[in-house]
């Protein structure tokens, strides 16, 4: 009964004491079987993707960062501020926009994406609006 013969999906959980599985199927309907009802497919290997090599974190004092991490107690997460010494070799304090100094893990702080502006102005002076 069910009409669900053919069909294919994946075990999200077993639901009783004989595992007895919980399957989402494709279509995303969530379903109860009997374990003798289900039967596993073996999923098609591809090749692995090498892990994409991370740069290492530089903090340096004075760099504006934003706190991401939530290791450090206090629920600062989402906060900035500036980096105003290291309280051991890698974990910053961090004077917070509020005024607030707190130390963190270097875990929980992101330097704050910086945008550079450059100009060249080559001797150029400024000419008013409407003007050559």
């Amino acid at each position: 009964p069910g009409g669900h013969k053919g069909k294919k999906g994946s075990i999200s959980q077993f639901v009783d004491a004989d595992n007895n599985p919980q399957v989402r199927l494709d279509d995303g309907q969530v379903v109860s079987f009997y374990k003798s009802d289900v039967r596993g497919e073996p999923e098609v290997a591809s090749a692995p993707t090498p892990p994409t090599p991370v740069a290492p974190q530089v903090l340096k004092v004075g760099q504006r960062v934003e706190i991401t991490g939530s290791l450090t107690p206090g629920g600062h997460q989402g906060k900035k501020g500036e980096i105003t010494q290291f309280v051991d070799s890698e974990n910053p304090a961090v004077r917070l926009d509020s005024g607030q100094v707190v130390s963190f893990y270097k875990a929980d702080v992101t330097p704050e994406a910086t945008t550079k502006v450059t100009t060249s102005l080559l001797g150029a002076r400024p000419t008013p609006l409407g003007q050559p």
